[in-house]
């Protein structure tokens, strides 16, 4: 467990001391990280909430990112407003894949509580302070000596499942998946593999219709950091899947990465391009309207990434070029972009858009389909283009500190 200051554990005990308006007003900033905002209003009752982040004396941004052994990498950014302008902190820890729900909430409870000293250490709250060290746990040096057996590697096994259906219709759904990777400082390693089936079927004037659509494959991607923001590495896929008519498809790419801003900010902010040029072979279920059964392209494709996690909410966008070398008028351009904003007290914007132009459509099937098989998603169908959009505006008013959770009656229709 990584931190800028010294690990220890405490609890702030409930005092009215003093007076509510002489303690920090506190914000927090939660935006895409799993923080469990309910439970530390609960459990951080010491200390009043407010939710205009332009009256906070504290302001907490909680960002988190996934980690190679499936648990989450989390920084807790203290910053400052008003009279305590400038005086920030940082927290940064780990939890780990077998934490339950408790296990990982009181450790943010605890970082949250960690970075809030920093704040009232020389000022009259500090007496309404318990601090406890626990007895006889390992140095970190300790703990980082011990090896590992596994070498740094992760492996997981899932699957899932679901059954739908109405008096003329119903659906079944199966999925596994097997996983794994080795992930250090300098190079990752990570695999995945899946297996899909759906059979739908819908009867329509007492006839059955089904259809069956089956997938499965494997991805392959192997990266090292050989200079600062510079990554080199390759990626290798392969596909079944009846619903794009590819018997098998097969491809292999060395790659390059350029990152703009420092890795290490990566869940503060990011602009990164990643370019990958290789060979792909697809061998068809039927029989193109190309004419073709089997074929191998060259190909390449670049990929922009920017995103921003900020006070004032995150923004984050995503742009992708895929073109076949040997027919350059068969290519995929697609762009992805997502706004959360808080605009003013108690106004807030989301924003989604997602939208390509389709020009690679070669692995369509010769023969159509019947319509009742085209409606039960069995077959792809030619298009230029698809995009989808959505968006959301918030206003809140009322009392801005009123921090009171009270659960009764919660999730009841």
């Amino acid at each position: 467990m990584r931190s800028k200051y010294l690990i220890f554990l405490f609890f702030l005990t409930i005092s009215s001391a003093l007076k509510a308006q002489d303690k920090p007003k506190l914000y927090i900033n939660c935006q895409q990280a799993r923080c469990f905002t309910t439970y530390l209003l609960t459990e951080l009752s010491y200390f009043t909430f407010t939710r205009d982040q332009a009256l906070a004396d504290i302001q907490i941004l909680i960002t988190d990112q996934g980690n190679a052994s499936g648990g989450r990498n989390y920084q807790l950014n203290f910053m400052g407003q008003h009279a305590l302008q400038g005086c920030d902190a940082l927290v940064e820890f780990e939890t780990g894949q077998n934490d339950s729900e408790a296990i990982a909430r009181k450790k943010v409870l605890n970082k949250v509580n960690q970075g809030l000293l920093v704040y009232i250490a020389n000022t009259e709250m500090a007496k309404d302070v318990k601090i406890s060290f626990p007895k006889g746990i390992q140095s970190t040096s300790d703990v980082d000596s011990e090896e590992d057996p596994w070498n740094n590697w992760i492996f997981g096994i899932g699957g899932s499942g679901s059954l739908r259906g109405e008096s003329n219709k119903k659906s079944v759904r199966l999925a596994g998946n097997v996983r794994g990777g080795r992930t250090t400082e300098d190079s990752k390693f990570s695999f995945y593999t899946y297996l899909n089936q759906n059979n739908s079927s819908v009867t329509l004037e007492e006839e059955i219709e089904t259809v069956k659509v089956n997938s499965y494959g494997f991805n392959m991607l192997y990266v090292s950091t050989f200079a600062k923001n510079w990554s080199i590495g390759g990626l290798m896929k392969g596909y079944h899947s009846v619903y794009s008519n590819i018997d098998f498809s097969g491809s292999l790419a060395p790659a390059l990465e350029y990152s703009i801003f420092p890795i290490e900010d990566f869940n503060k902010e990011q602009f990164r391009w990643i370019y990958q040029a290789g060979y792909r072979r697809l061998d068809y279920l039927e029989r193109t309207i190309f004419d073709q059964t089997l074929e191998t392209k060259p190909y390449h494709q670049v990929t922009g990434i920017l995103g921003y996690t900020k006070p004032w909410g995150n923004f984050s966008a995503e742009l992708n070029g895929y073109q076949y070398l040997d027919d350059p008028g068969k290519y995929r351009l697609s762009m992805e972009v997502e706004l959360s904003w808080r605009i003013v007290q108690g106004i807030s914007l989301r924003l989604y858009g997602s939208g390509a132009q389709i020009k690679n459509q070669i692995s369509l099937a010769e023969t159509a389909s019947s319509n009742e098989e085209i409606l039960l998603g069995g077959q792809q169908l030619p298009t230029t283009f698809n995009y989808y959009t959505s968006f959301g505006l918030n206003f809140t008013f009322g009392s801005v500190n009123n921090s009171i959770v009270n659960p009764r009656f919660s999730g009841v229709n």
